[in-house]
């Protein structure tokens, strides 16, 4: 046994390092062409393909030709077929029918360059999947604040999710248990390896784009849940700038957050060619900024969030721009520790505050630091549109008491309304372990079911006054 997973490894290393190699040559052979306009888009019978290219690409022949290629490929291999050609001009154009499987493959332009097929331009997905959808549903009326357990659930893929949730929810966060072998990456399906510096050990696992078998179980699910269930949010993967959560052996962030986004691509095409006005959520947890340097223990285990979200939009709009959200989980730092407003209790209390109050960290004290990030230029939807923003799952702690977890939990409401990009906040009110015990009695319950009733007003005066401010501008930002 231990042999046949040390050969599994070595064929790992040996992918990852493939995989590598193909999206390096990929990257040095686009950059004449990074700034040529590309675009697919779909009118339900054709696929037309179109780019504005700076100059007339040197070739052996003089010709332009359109590949069709898998989600995890980034390179032509030689002997493969064009699926059209064209004489070279700046400005070419192609249409092909629109077939099923062309939803989750994506379009490359290529020359032939010392006899192989050299890509000109990143590869282009089809940008504009919803067309297709014949299962819409007007979204429904949601209140800014709700509850996990009741309009939220994880959708475990290797159950029959549509069965399960049908007619229940309307939040999905898509995740992979380990139990199906088909829709686990590759990657994640290793044995820890010598060279994986920081190992951890997984709760769940990265989804699979990365084998035809994969990504056939990934549409097909998730394409059945949207046409057939209330589901109107799907978050794929939890926190999954934490390899924790979102498991594969370490190889390098970029290569993490290619695997990833070729898995978001795909469940985002089938939501949205079932359910126009579904959304579909990346989500990252509350390590925004702390820039942990490689050789630093926690390097190998998460990713900063701004950083995670940089490379996933590069990758996304480098391949055809669609309209993702992201959801995050903007708990107090640390979990164990409510009383925000005064760290003197919490162990390490002064280095926590310092966390947050830098920015390296992110609460619902600072969310406008992902919002603002969300309002640079690069990051706006094709739509030119700030993207949704949703807190898919926040927790106050009743450790320090029921009126400290009441007023910490005002708070948390009031930076989620007064924030104009936060659509909703969802709260975890039945977790319970010795340190982080949600649930709420006494006052907190009190004020959890104020929020959104006219009896909020009250409250509001009540935490303002236990907190000891006079405007809450003082405590969120």
């Amino acid at each position: 046994m231990k042999k046949a997973k040390s050969i599994y490894g070595i064929v790992l290393v040996l992918l990852v390092l493939t995989a590598g190699i193909q999206a390096n040559a990929a990257k040095a052979l686009n950059q004449a062409f990074a700034a040529a306009a590309k675009s697919v888009l779909l009118d339900k019978a054709t696929i037309s393909y179109t780019a504005a290219l700076p100059e007339i690409p040197a070739s052996d022949d003089g010709v332009l030709y359109l590949f069709e290629m898998q989600p995890y490929e980034y390179a032509v291999a030689p002997a493969a077929v064009p699926v059209a050609s064209a004489p070279a001009s700046l400005t070419p154009a192609f249409t092909l029918p629109y077939t099923n499987a062309r939803l989750y493959t994506k379009l490359g332009l290529a020359v032939k360059s010392g006899g192989q097929n050299v890509l000109i331009a990143n590869p282009q997905y089809i940008a504009n999947p919803e067309v297709l959808a014949t299962h819409t549903k007007p979204r429904q009326n949601r209140p800014l604040k709700s509850e996990q357990g009741k309009e939220f659930c994880n959708l475990y893929m290797s159950e029959n999710t549509a069965g399960v949730i049908a007619g229940r929810y309307t939040t999905a966060q898509v995740m992979n248990n380990g139990t199906n072998q088909a829709i686990t990456n590759p990657y994640a399906r290793a044995a820890i390896l010598p060279t994986d510096t920081r190992p951890v050990t997984p709760r769940h696992y990265m989804l699979n784009a990365s084998e035809p078998a994969g990504i056939t179980a990934i549409a097909s699910e998730l394409s059945r849940v949207a046409a057939n269930s209330t589901v109107e949010n799907f978050i794929i993967g939890n926190e999954v700038n934490v390899r924790t959560w979102n498991y594969m052996i370490w190889t390098d962030w970029d290569s993490y957050i290619r695997e990833y986004a070729q898995t978001f691509r795909v469940a985002y095409n089938a939501v949205k060619s079932q359910n126009a006005n579904a959304r579909v959520f990346v989500c990252i947890d509350q390590n925004w900024d702390r820039n942990r340097p490689a050789g630093h223990a926690e390097y190998y285990e998460f990713i900063d969030g701004k950083d995670f979200l940089a490379g996933f939009n590069a990758l996304i709009a480098g391949e055809g721009n669609i309209d993702w959200g992201v959801a995050q989980h903007p708990y107090p730092v640390p979990l164990t520790y409510a009383k925000f407003w005064d760290m003197s209790g919490c162990p390490n209390g002064g280095y926590m505050a310092a966390q947050v109050s830098s920015g390296k960290m992110m609460t619902f004290q600072n969310l406008s630091l992902l919002t603002n990030y969300l309002q640079s230029p690069e990051m706006l939807s094709p739509s030119g549109a700030v993207r949704h923003v949703i807190l898919s799952e926040i927790g106050l702690t009743n450790a320090q008491g029921t009126e400290v977890q009441a007023a910490a939990l005002y708070a948390s409401y009031v930076a989620a309304k007064s924030n104009p990009y936060v659509d909703e906040i969802i709260y975890l009110l039945t977790f319970s372990e010795p340190q982080v015990d949600t649930r709420l009695t006494g006052q907190s319950q009190l004020v959890y079911s104020s929020l959104g009733t006219p009896a909020e007003a009250t409250y509001d005066a009540w935490a303002k006054a236990y907190i000891g401010i006079g405007d809450w501008a003082q405590v969120i930002k």
